[in-house]
């Protein structure tokens, strides 16, 4: 009888080992390296990537506006900018303003953000209604940390370019602006370029109110910010912002002066980043840390 039962007990732990033996183990595909990470793998920061404090507007560095139509240039005839121009009115001032509300930084990773005195200023208006936009494009691409111009591969010319662009710090999660409205028709929307090269619309939504007022838009996960490769993030970058007219808003409304305002670009991003012995090696050859930046051409010319 106790034979039956002690061979009984030792029959159900020998099943419990093996039954604990052939349990998959969690799958991890992140670089390992011989130093871990100090607290965790995720390191979540507000960044200001723009304060407009020490900005410049107009021509081939600066910030600029566009518009859909386009505006006739002063090289057509006097006649036609007087009667047939779409937009006869566009215009972008940086100019003495700020929203009350808006919070200094006084600890800025970018060295951005500790004062607030100026902001991006447009003021706008078409001729006729219809399909109509204005495009803000942001300065000559720089490197974020370095303030370094950042060159990206041309297919058509064969050379490297500086590009306008915003880079976004780090695995961006967010962005978020100051933008002040004037009751007008129009919604707010950015595109987001990632290191592939594919261009992401993201809606911020309606600027028909009056006053200051802060918006924001996150970034989805789809959006490719990260390799397995060293170094995993890939940085990705703003190429405009777009204020669409409401489709069914009135002609009369689509066709009035318009003033938009805007003020304090903000992201909320990851920025660890693997690090391990020997990291650094790779700048002796010139080149700086390897595939850093990423052109979307793809062919690693980006930096």
């Amino acid at each position: 009888m106790y034979n039956r039962k002690y061979a009984t007990i030792i029959v159900s732990v020998l099943c419990v080992i093996a039954i604990g033996s052939l349990t998959p183990k969690n799958a991890d595909s992140k670089i390992i390296t011989n130093v871990p990470a100090d607290v965790s793998g995720e390191e979540m920061k507000a960044i200001v990537i723009d304060d407009f404090e020490a900005a410049t507007v107009g021509g081939d560095t600066g910030w600029d506006v566009q518009s859909e139509p386009k505006q006739f240039k002063s090289t057509e005839t006097e006649q036609k900018m007087k009667m047939k121009n779409p937009v006869p009115t566009l215009e972008m001032k940086l100019i003495n303003g700020f929203p009350n509300d808006m919070s200094v930084e006084e600890w800025s990773l970018t060295g951005l953000g500790k004062k607030k005195e100026k902001c991006i200023g447009i003021h706008f208006k078409f001729r006729y209604p219809g399909d109509n936009s204005i495009h803000i494009l942001p300065p000559k691409e720089l490197d974020w940390r370095s303030k370094k111009p950042v060159y990206s591969f041309n297919s058509s010319t064969l050379q490297n370019e500086q590009d306008r662009g915003l880079e976004l710090p780090g695995k961006a999660r967010g962005i978020s602006l100051w933008v002040h409205g004037r009751g007008k028709p129009y919604n707010l929307e950015v595109w987001v370029k990632d290191y592939i090269g594919e261009t992401h619309v993201l809606p911020f939504g309606s600027v028909n109110f009056v006053g200051w007022r802060p918006m924001k838009v996150y970034l989805p996960s789809y959006i490719p910010q990260a390799t397995e490769t060293y170094p995993q993030t890939r940085v990705s970058k703003i190429t405009r912002f777009v204020l669409r007219v409401v489709p069914n808003s009135t002609a009369e409304e689509q066709t009035e002066e318009t003033y938009f305002f805007m003020d304090q670009i903000k992201v909320l991003t990851d920025t660890f980043e693997v690090n391990f012995d020997g990291q650094n090696l790779d700048e002796a050859f010139g080149g700086g840390a390897i595939n850093k930046g990423v052109d979307s051409s793809g062919t690693g010319a980006g930096k």
